[in-house]
């Protein structure tokens, strides 16, 4: 058994302190999962406090665990979103809307503490179904601990829910009997603790953070919850190159995107290697324009090859190899600029200069988009025309190599996409 001590906040109310006890059996650890706390991570039952961590190397805010009626909860109830307001999900701007929950995942502890002066003993039940949560119906309910009870007085009467490595991943629904009319229920949505923590890991290895050394999120402020948070900030923190002021000039790159590091060497060589220059490509952000998410990388479908676009001559260009290529319309689809995109970025063909490699007239476009088309004959008594040099434009980084992930990010309270 592991004992710690952690804050939580209460809404509006002072802070208390916290002990936990978490079962020996407990299958998450520190290896392979959250790296405090045994493997685990706290969530409180109402989001997050005001109150930062202090000891926390991301500024993560302490939990806020208060459990009372009268404070809202998502308890799976549909909501319909207003699209011109910000984000919503697909669908979710329609009748009859969308469900809404905390999300939180696999190796969290769940916390339902008392407000400050209450003293009444009172049990925290779950329910099978939204139905049952949402009527206040009982009759199939399990009581799983108490707030205020017996053997909780070192823990502030706290109440903890161990959702462990191995738990379902669905739908949880958790009722106050005392308080569910006034709205003391919420329904907790629970996700791989490995799969998210994985993609974050991925993000944290592009994110424009790395630019000016924010992998800690403190020059900018984060709502990311855990697990992708630690995930997240390790990892930028870990790949960022911090030389010079670059950190200051906005100018720092990854390990990744540097060829004159070992693992920035070793990755683009294997890239090389798996190149098929005879396939068109976009190559991306040779300006270093563009992070993750804005689509403001410079755009050149016309003069690189895939072998041609990489760190050595640019730190931030990415290539993106096309496909579905229209010979009709002399165009093809070539990757995503954001993460966010749900449509390829469009090489028009048209618009590359003669002597450029992917002009429509040489052969390496006819060729590409008409394997059986004859290469075209060097024009008789002229010499072929150069190709110009192409040199990338110049450089001021402010994005890591882009990715196309469609990623969940999810707060610490209630559900959130990134």
């Amino acid at each position: 058994m592991f004992k710690m001590k952690i804050v939580a906040a209460s809404l509006g109310l002072a802070v208390v302190s916290l002990s936990i006890i978490s079962p020996a059996s407990a299958v998450c650890n520190e290896d392979d999962h959250h790296p405090e706390n045994g493997g685990y991570f706290f969530v409180g039952v109402a989001g997050v406090s005001d109150t930062e961590n202090l000891d926390s190397a991301h500024g993560q805010k302490h939990p806020n665990a208060t459990w009372a009626p009268g404070i809202y909860y998502p308890y799976g109830q549909n909501v319909l979103c207003n699209s011109t307001a910000g984000y919503c999900a697909q669908g979710c701007d329609e009748e009859p809307g969308c469900g809404q929950f905390m999300s939180t995942h696999t190796c969290a502890m769940l916390m339902f503490c008392p407000p400050e002066g209450m003293t009444d003993v009172e049990t925290v039940h779950e329910v099978p179904s939204f139905e049952a949560a949402d009527t206040c119906d009982f009759s199939e309910a399990k009581a799983l601990g108490v707030m205020n009870g017996p053997g909780t007085e070192v823990d502030d009467g706290c109440f903890l829910y161990t959702f462990e490595d191995d738990h379902e991943l669905r739908e949880y629904y958790f009722v106050s009997e005392e308080g569910c009319e006034q709205g003391q229920k919420i329904a907790v949505k629970i996700e791989d603790f490995a799969m998210t923590a994985d993609a974050c890991k991925t993000i944290g290895l592009t994110t424009p953070r790395i630019r000016n050394c924010d992998c800690r999120l403190q020059k900018t402020g984060s709502a990311l919850g855990e697990p992708c948070r630690t995930a997240f900030s390790d990892t930028c923190a870990a790949v960022v190159i911090e030389e010079g002021d670059c950190c200051e000039t906005e100018t720092c790159i990854s390990i990744y995107e540097d060829y004159d590091h070992p693992e920035g060497k070793a990755k683009e060589d294997a890239r090389v290697a798996e190149c098929k220059d005879e396939v068109p490509g976009l190559c991306y952000n040779e300006n270093g324009n563009g992070t993750d998410t804005n689509r403001q990388g410079s755009t050149n479908c016309c003069t690189h090859t895939c072998s041609s676009c990489g760190i050595k001559d640019s730190a931030t260009a990415q290539w993106k190899q096309c496909t579905a290529l229209d010979a009709e319309a002399k165009s093809a689809s070539c990757g995503f600029l954001s993460r966010y995109d749900g449509e390829a970025y469009q090489c028009n063909y048209t618009l590359c200069e003669e002597g450029d490699h992917w002009n429509t007239e040489g052969e390496a476009y006819l060729t590409a988009f008409d394997p059986e088309a004859p290469s075209p004959a060097p024009p008789v008594d002229e010499p072929s025309p150069e190709t110009p040099a192409t040199t990338p434009e110049e450089s001021t980084p402010s994005s890591a190599s882009v990715l196309h992930a469609s990623v969940g990010v999810l707060l610490s309270s209630f559900v959130v996409l990134m």
